[in-house]
Formats: structure tokens, sequence, C-alpha cells
């Protein structure tokens, strides 16, 4: 290694390369688990819809009772 670094440069240099390669460790699972959460949240409103649809049925189901 140069003697160009001193030890509080080294000190620096190292400290940014570890921030840099936590944002990357980051930005790598967030995007390796993307499709995981558009699917969970996909299947979060597929089961709001079918909630909504089976009130609705009870709904009209309980019309017809009554009539």
């Amino acid at each position: 290694m140069d003697d160009v670094y001193d030890i509080e440069t080294l000190a620096e240099e190292i400290k940014a390369t570890e921030r840099k390669l936590s944002d990357l460790r980051q930005e790598y699972r967030e995007r390796k688990t993307a499709g995981l959460r558009a699917a969970l949240e996909a299947r979060k409103e597929a089961d709001r819809m079918i909630r909504e649809e089976m009130k609705g049925l009870d709904h009209q189901s309980s019309l017809h009772h009554v009539a």
C-alpha cells in the first residue's frame, strides 16, 4: 500500500467503504424480495376483494330470505 494514505485517511476510507457495502446489501435484499412483497400485496388485495364480495353475497342472501 502507498504511504500516501495516513492512518486517519485509511480509517475514513474504510468507514466509507463499509457504508457503501451496507447500502449495497440493503439494495440487494430489497431487490431480491421485491417479487415476494408484490405477490403478498396482491394476495392481500385479492383477500380484501373476496371479503367484500362475500359481504355482498351475504347481504343479498339475507334480503331474499326476508321477502
